[in-house]
């Protein structure tokens, strides 16, 4: 178990950096919706307040953010609310400036995180709506076309909101509206062609593979300014992908001609490895024509830097030459150019993908001591996840790994504290699960909860595992995780009653019975399951429990179904009187029996002590009403028969007519021959019958034969199965 200080249990991040999850902001929307219903519940929140709750909420959270928008909707109303009422009694906009204490003279301030959160989650059709409204109420130019100060600032304010709009009408795909809102900006608000909108329409069609409209829109000159690193890398991308070689050479010849900036020229290097296959030597020459560039300032020459090392780096890698991206590596040292955080960042995520573990951890060596924030996070994150599923798995180095993260207060992405539970449960080490657990599951939504939950779940169901063992992972499970579903619970159940641990199967139904969540109580269909289960897997203290359970639960009423599962429990135990109690209550009752009840009762009555008395009554009752009778009915009655000992010549009539039909769809079977001689208690009885069969039905006989037999205390019996359902 890893050795901590206080440090690190207390003052923990929620998640990425002041962002919160679908959960927390499902939770925050709840109760700010209950204190703002609540005669001054909400007057506690000043503008300052409200602003730092759309500053949180419209960051974008790790998993989904499902509930985000909602939250950014009744804080961004709430504010509007108190504005409208400033504006209701009479305070000049001046007054209303001050009041809410934000130094912005048009308050737009909340109407931008508002159109931010809009665009972010999904909802920039409405953002464009919003905008528009928006627009009426902006300044308007004056005669000769001019704003005045005031009204300059505003419109560029909004124009930058529209660039929000725009980015987000892309992101979701809006193609319609994102052409007709562009043409708009351009006629009404005088927006001009500039490298922001460029990359936007140029980078939505290129990823789409859209090769006319994504030639047209890279190619429309711009009004002013350099196309975007961003937007050239996107196009060579796009023309590697679509077979467009020839084009963007043209492109790149532009590009060395035009006298680019170092960031273009570190695309240019980069589309020199990705399309064309150069290699260092090549990179070097080409790193002199950058050199020999003139400049307006004589005195500084381009140069390589360490970002273009690392896009050279992150070229190789990307085409799956880890031997090459050590190369650029090496070059960087040549150069005298000191690797950044940025350069291991990448260095660690190849030598993952390369399977080199060794150098892996060389390089998360030298990273862990140069690290300053949380930039390193993803890929040591995914360095986590390789050491876990490596064949052997190297507990030590994953122990020390989590112990670095830890003791800088990082929460693991679910997925990787999903692995590391996987292993350290693998290693018997529940400690350490507890510590992951307690440290980082805390800080997850539900979903992301979901997910380390399912590794706990398919560990407690893996048959391969000893039955002490996930027991053991059960009670974490338990602890941890009370939001587990019924369906789960039951899956869980019923895997311990397949490891024939019925006691261990009902104390889970019983955590079940007694959760604090009502919806997360079993209903009736619940405890049929755990009857059925009892049915296959006896055990009578367990069978208490549970009916103890049921005597007591008022939201379950009886019906069939559980009559069913009680009869069939209580049979199974060793007690068929108290099972044909039941059946007294299913007659008694005014749903009546099922098919399934007959089948149970008549195995009741094999069991019971002169059951074959309530096995004809039912009989008799069925050939009067003219019901039809399916096999497992006639089976058990047969059995009920047997049982007696007396009925030997009876049998083997109905034993007959069921040979020869007489209506019933079905004939003697394997089933039909094993029940009766199971249930004979005689020896003498038993051998006399499979003398019977073996001459009268030798086919099926030998079938039964082929089951096996195997000794009990009643005498032999063959291995047939027998599973009722309630």
């Amino acid at each position: 178990m890893r050795k901590r200080g206080g440090a690190a249990k207390i003052g923990r991040r929620i998640s990425v950096p002041g962002s919160i999850n679908s959960t927390q902001a499902f939770l925050a929307v709840r109760l700010l919706r209950h204190l703002l219903s609540t005669e001054g519940g909400g007057d506690s929140f000043t503008f300052a307040d409200l602003k730092l709750i759309l500053e949180i909420a419209v960051r974008p959270p790790r998993g989904k953010a499902d509930n985000h928008l909602e939250l950014v909707r009744l804080v961004y109303g709430e504010t509007k609310r108190r504005i409208d009422h400033m504006r209701t009694i009479g305070l000049s906009e001046e007054e209303i400036t001050q009041a809410i204490g934000i130094s912005d003279r048009d308050q737009s301030t909340f109407f931008a995180y508002f159109i931010t959160a809009l665009t972010r989650f999904g909802a920039s059709q409405e953002a464009v709506e919003r905008m528009n409204d928006y627009q009426e109420n902006l300044p308007k130019p004056s005669r000769v076309g001019a704003y005045t100060d005031d009204g300059f600032k505003v419109i560029q304010k909004a124009n930058g909101m529209w660039m929000r709009v725009l980015r987000g009408l892309a992101n979701e795909g809006l193609e319609d509206e994102l052409i007709r809102s562009f043409s708009k900006l351009v006629k009404e608000n005088g927006v001009k062609y500039l490298a922001g909108v460029h990359e936007i329409l140029t980078t939505f069609y290129a990823e789409r593979n859209r090769v006319e409209e994504t030639k047209k829109w890279f190619s429309k000159p711009l009004f002013a300014g350099s196309i975007n690193p961003e937007t050239y890398m996107a196009v060579v991308r796009f023309a590697l992908r679509n077979n467009e070689q020839e084009w963007l050479e043209s492109v790149i010849e532009g590009v060395v001609n035009s006298k680019p900036a170092k960031q273009v020229w570190d695309v240019v290097f980069q589309w020199a490895v990705l399309a064309k296959g150069k290699g260092v030597e090549d990179i070097k020459g080409m790193f002199k024509v950058m050199g020999s560039q003139k400049t307006e300032d004589p005195s500084r020459k381009l140069e390589p830097d360490g970002d273009t090392i690392n896009s050279l780096i992150s070229a190789a890698a990307e085409i799956n030459n880890p031997y090459l991206a050590e190369r650029f590596a090496m070059l960087g040292r040549e150069l005298r150019i000191p690797p950044t955080i940025q350069t291991m960042l990448i260095q660690l995520d190849y030598r993952l993908d390369a399977g080199d573990m060794s150098g892996a951890a060389e390089v998360y060596g030298k990273l862990q001591k140069v690290v300053q924030g949380d930039e390193d996070v993803p890929v040591v994150n995914k360095y986590l996840r390789t050491l876990c599923a490596s064949s052997q798995p190297p507990l030590e180095r994953i122990i020390s790994v989590t112990a670095d993260l830890e003791h800088r207060h990082i929460t693991l992405e679910p997925e990787t504290t999903r692995s590391l539970c996987g292993v350290f449960l693998r290693f018997d080490q529940q400690f350490e699960v507890i510590d992951t657990l307690s440290l980082h599951t805390v800080s997850y939504s539900l979903e992301e909860r979901a997910i380390v939950r399912q590794a706990m779940m398919d560990y407690i169901t893996d048959r391969k595992i000893s039955t002490a063992r996930v027991w053991d992972c059960y009670q974490l499970l338990k602890q941890f995780f009370p939001e587990t579903s019924t369906e789960e619970r039951v899956r869980l159940m019923d895997s311990f009653f397949d490891r024939k641990r019925p006691d261990m199967a009902c104390y889970i139904f019983g955590h079940m019975r007694g959760h604090g969540n009502p919806a997360q109580r079993p209903n009736s269909d619940i405890y049929v399951k755990c009857f059925e289960g009892i049915g296959r897997f006896p055990d009578a203290e367990s069978l208490r429990m549970v009916h103890n359970m049921l005597k007591m639960d008022t939201t379950v009423e009886m019906n069939t179904k559980l009559y069913n599962g009680l009869m069939l429990a209580y049979a199974a135990c060793g007690d068929p009187i108290d099972a044909l109690g039941f059946w007294r209550d299913i007659t008694n009752s005014r749903e009546g029996p099922s098919y399934n009840s007959l089948a149970i009762v008549m195995w009741a009555c094999e069991l019971a002590p002169r059951g074959e008395e309530t096995a004809r009554e039912i009989w008799k009752k069925m050939v009067r009403m003219d019901l039809e009778i399916p096999k497992v009915v006639f089976d058990g009655y047969l059995g009920a028969l047997a049982a007696s000992g007396k009925a030997q010549d009876e049998v083997k009539k109905l034993i007959g007519e069921m040979e020869r039909g007489l209506g019933l769809g079905y004939g003697v079977g394997v089933e039909t021959l094993g029940v009766t001689f199971n249930a004979i208690p005689t020896m003498e009885g038993k051998n006399a019958f499979a003398d019977w069969a073996k001459v009268e039905h030798p086919e099926v006989w030998g079938e039964l034969e082929k089951t096996g037999r195997r000794e009990t205390i009643d005498g032999p019996k063959y291995n047939i199965e027998r599973r009722f359902e309630a």
